[in-house]
């Protein structure tokens, strides 16, 4: 068994006694539930609510089942999904430090290479079944309210918005490696992967070098199966801003000088 093996089972049981592989996907699978159900019910919400004055009507468009999928993605996942994966990723790196495991495990032969993609890879598939059953619970309740959309087309759309995860995942590492106390990492982290969602809504030929419009690029994946312009330049500039955070965080561990146990 090998020390990247190893490490791979620490975190695993780290999840299971934090009990994140509980809560994580349930927290997903409720956000996944909470747009169908919202868009589909608002209407009679709306008008058992009451309040308005007599002949007043309010419309409201109609969504199509695709619609609503999409929607899941940019109003719940991108939303109260990013400030999950903050909350669960904050502490991934910052409670090794200030405990000594970090300088602890580093004594056994392990690299920083070895540790950082094992903290990212277990998270990432922590978070990754995660969102995964989330959106299986939206396409389910879509299809019984609404109607089947394509397979391949939310396939290929979750597909690319599990990257943009993959980035918000890194990003909260590195910050952790960055930083010393769980609450600015946390604040730090949510500013930066807001202003980068916020960012998008300028539009403009710049986003292809912002990683979150690979939410915008899932989206016109899942609604029409066509990919926006400029999708693999966007794909490979996100990639590599993750290889770079990895090599950032790795440089910064290796000239500071750790705690130990």
């Amino acid at each position: 068994m090998n020390r990247f093996t190893v490490l791979l089972q620490k975190e695993w049981l780290d999840a299971k006694r934090s009990y994140k592989l509980l809560w994580l996907p349930v927290v997903f699978m409720f956000l996944g539930i909470l747009q169908p159900l919202s868009s589909f019910y608002l209407p009679e919400i709306l008008k058992g609510a009451g309040g308005l004055p007599e002949g007043m009507a309010i419309t409201l468009p109609e969504q199509t089942a695709s619609e609503v999928l999409a929607s899941a993605l940019t109003d719940q996942f991108d939303q109260m999904g990013l400030i999950v994966i903050v909350m669960v990723a904050m502490g991934a790196i910052v409670s090794d430090k200030n405990n000594g495991m970090l300088a602890f495990i580093l004594t056994r032969n392990t690299t920083l290479v070895e540790y950082l993609l094992s903290k990212l890879l277990g998270y990432a598939v922590m978070i990754t079944g995660s969102l995964f059953l989330g959106f299986l619970t939206a396409v389910f309740y879509t299809f019984y309210l609404y109607q089947a959309v394509s397979v391949a087309r939310i396939a290929a759309g979750l597909g690319v918005y599990f990257i943009w995860c993959l980035f918000m995942l890194t990003i909260v590492i590195t910050i952790g490696v960055l930083l010393s106390r769980t609450p600015a990492i946390a604040l730090l982290s949510v500013f930066v992967l807001m202003f980068l969602k916020i960012v998008t809504l300028l539009g403009g030929g710049f986003q292809v070098l912002n990683p979150a419009h690979l939410s915008n690029q899932a989206v016109s994946i899942i609604t029409s199966g066509n990919v926006l312009p400029h999708f693999f330049i966007t794909i490979t500039v996100s990639v590599l801003l993750i290889v770079f955070c990895l090599f950032l965080a790795t440089s910064y561990l290796s000239r500071k000088e750790l705690p130990s146990m």
